[in-house]
């Protein structure tokens, strides 16, 4: 058991290297040649680097809370993450490889919007997951 957790420990520091390396213009590149190399982050890919970023940390953050014991105590928690990673990562990646325009805005506002749904739906579902159990 100590070796999975070593290996769940290492998988998740990479996770979260590999979500915030772009942000400062770096990559880290695990097929063909390994290391770090430039990110190329430009108006056709940003927001496949924010996604990106976003479900590199949701798996880091899920991991983490596996370490600890702590499992989602409903099917909507997975979604509320990786909204919420997208709430941080997207200002993150505008400030520093782009320049934020009306549509990122709306964009900000549509995921802010989801999250307070999800997290009000994760409040009620983690409520009566157990109502029903025998």
């Amino acid at each position: 058991m100590r070796v999975f957790r070593a290996a769940l420990i290492m998988l998740t520091l990479l996770m979260l290297s590999m979500a915030v390396l772009p942000v400062f213009g770096l990559d880290l590149v695990l097929f063909g040649r390994f290391g770090l190399e430039a990110a190329n982050v430009d108006d056709s890919n940003i927001h496949l680097f924010m996604v990106r970023s976003a479900a590199f940390a949701t798996l880091a953050t899920f991991a983490i809370n596996f370490l600890r014991r702590r499992r989602p105590l409903s099917s909507v928690a997975p979604l509320l993450f990786f909204c919420s990673w997208t709430l941080i990562f997207q200002p993150a990646y505008l400030v520093a490889h782009h320049e934020i325009h009306l549509q990122h805005i709306i964009f900000y506002l549509f995921t802010l919007f989801l999250v307070l749904i999800l997290s009000r739906e994760n409040k009620a579902e983690a409520k009566k997951i157990f109502v029903n159990e025998w």
